[in-house]
């Protein structure tokens, strides 16, 4: 008895450390919508508040000195908690940044528009605004996971590295940490999704951190004791298709499978062969699959299964047609090659 409240009080902690990173969100419903792309703004932001906070550091008594800790520092800066997220409320906010649906449109009726509607019991969570950076269309809670889970990744590469690993070693070790985090509490235990698009904003997140202090060459380096920004930062570099869960696609259970998938085959079957939807995904195709994505593959391929292909609105369309008359010609391929999962 005294094993299993153990055992219980520490899922509970597990449960509500990670809590505050699930949101819901929607990228089938920007099909056919063109936002304006927010990269030099949010590129704006960030480096000017990243320029401040170095300043600050540098100002300290007993500045930060280990180019790992500032990493970290830098990290938190942006983005402690759901609750309290610098980033996010400078996105939310900002009227520079354009976002779908916008924000006249209340939370509840964003829900009732979107693929999550319906009843999911007990999988009640915030919705994301969807937004534009570069050629991807992606909800801002992406950036949650890429600052929050992106520092999480870094620390345990860190640590692995130290421990004598490999950097693609280090690298398949935190991915496979973060696919157990989304199978069995981030995702599957909180909102009834594993969310591809969170592991993919996950990595990137990890490949900034990564690159702050050690790229080649850094963003950041310790000049005369001091640190200094010496390039900017382009979130472009970072933020992958991976991001959009419209074409990185979740996979899902229980009542939310339910009803997700029969909204996908009733509402969206007629809107894959849209000109707008055929042309952002043919310029998708273009971005090679990140580290993860493979890493991703590998696992659920071991597994014998692939829930992602067989949830997309592709194959659930596929079906819906008989014979896969006019799938999209981009998703053919994706279907034939398996290329971005």
């Amino acid at each position: 008895m005294r094993v299993l409240k153990l055992v219980s009080i520490v899922l509970l902690i597990c449960l509500l450390d990670n809590i505050g990173f699930p949101a819901e969100t929607d990228q089938y419903l920007s099909w056919g919508i063109e936002l304006k792309d927010s990269a030099e703004v949010l590129n704006r932001y960030f480096n000017e508040e990243l320029e401040r906070y170095i300043e600050l550091v540098n100002s300290r008594t007993k500045p930060i000195k280990n180019p790992e800790e500032l990493t970290i520092a830098i990290y938190y800066h942006f983005f402690q908690f759901l609750g309290w997220s610098r980033l996010r409320v400078y996105i939310r906010h900002s009227p520079e940044i354009e976002k779908y649906p916008d924000l006249s449109v209340p939370t509840r009726r964003y829900q009732r528009m979107s693929i999550h509607r319906g009843f999911a019991f007990p999988y009640i969570l915030p919705m994301a605004r969807t937004i534009r950076v570069g050629d991807i269309y992606f909800g801002i809670d992406k950036l949650c996971h890429f600052f929050g889970f992106g520092r999480r990744y870094y620390q345990r590469y860190c640590r692995h590295i130290k421990e004598g690993y490999s950097e693609e070693d280090a690298m398949r070790k935190v991915v496979l940490w973060g696919i157990f985090h989304e199978e069995n509490l981030v995702g599957k235990l909180v909102d009834g999704i594993f969310s591809h698009g969170d592991l993919e904003a996950n990595f990137q997140g990890f490949r900034l951190a990564r690159d702050l202090c050690g790229g080649n060459p850094p963003y950041i380096e310790n000049i005369n004791g001091k640190w200094r920004l010496v390039r900017k930062i382009d979130f472009r570099n970072y933020i992958t298709p991976g991001f959009d869960e419209s074409y990185n696609n979740s996979h899902f259970w229980a009542m939310r499978k339910r009803t997700v998938l029969k909204i996908l085959k009733d509402e969206y079957c007629d809107k894959v062969d849209l000109p707008a939807v055929k042309k952002r995904f043919e310029i998708y195709k273009n971005y090679p699959p990140s580290f993860s994505q493979k890493i991703i593959k590998e696992y659920f391929e071991k597994k014998g299964k692939d829930p992602q292909q067989e949830q997309s609105v592709w194959a659930l369309c596929r079906k819906n047609r008989g014979n896969g008359e006019n799938i999209c010609n981009c998703e053919k391929s994706k279907l034939n090659n398996n290329s971005h999962t």
